[in-house]
C-alpha cells in the first residue's frame, strides 16, 4: 500500500508541470508575453497547424516546447532582441536512437509587431522606396524589384 501512494505521489508532481504549461498555436503571443514579462522569458507548449507539422516532420510525439528570452532592450518603448526556441524530446533518429530536435532564432520585435526603428537608417530606406523598387540599396545592381 505505502509503494502505491509513494508511486501515486510521484506520477502526480511529473503530471504537474506539464499540465500546468500553457499552450499556444504560435509562438507570437509568447514573444509578446516576454517583451512585457519582468524576467524577459515566456514559455509554453505548442499546438495546432505548428505542432503538427513537427510531428509530421520528426516522427515524434512529444509535446513541442516554446521558449523566449529577452536579449536585448532597446530605447524604444517596447521593443526587445528576442530569441526563440521550439523543441522537442524523443525524436528516432536513423539508427534508431532517439534524441531531441531544436530549431533556435532571434529576432527584433515591438510590442506592436514592428521592428525596432533603432539603428535603421530611414532617410536611406524612404529614398530606396522613393525610387520604385529595391534598387541598389538592396544589393540588385540597380535593378527595379518587378512587382506582381
Amino acid at each position: 500500500m505505502r509503494i502505491v501512494a509513494s508511486l501515486a505521489f510521484v506520477l502526480s508532481h511529473l503530471a504537474v508541470p506539464s499540465a500546468a504549461a500553457a499552450e499556444y498555436a504560435n509562438v507570437g503571443r509568447l514573444m509578446l508575453q516576454a517583451i512585457d514579462a519582468p524576467g524577459g522569458a515566456a514559455r509554453g507548449v505548442i499546438v495546432g497547424p505548428v505542432a503538427k507539422k513537427f510531428r509530421d516532420t520528426t516522427g515524434s510525439v512529444a509535446p513541442v516546447m516554446a521558449e523566449v528570452t529577452t536579449l536585448k532592450s532597446f530605447r524604444q518603448e517596447g521593443c526587445k532582441r528576442l530569441n526563440v526556441r521550439l523543441r522537442q524530446a524523443n525524436v528516432p533518429t536513423t539508427d534508431g536512437k532517439l534524441t531531441e530536435f531544436g530549431v533556435a532564432y532571434e529576432l527584433n520585435l515591438c510590442r506592436d509587431g514592428s521592428p525596432p526603428t533603432e539603428g535603421m537608417d530611414l532617410e536611406k530606406g524612404g529614398k530606396v522606396l522613393d525610387s520604385g523598387g529595391a534598387g541598389e540599396g538592396a544589393g540588385m545592381g540597380g535593378q527595379p524589384l518587378a512587382r506582381p
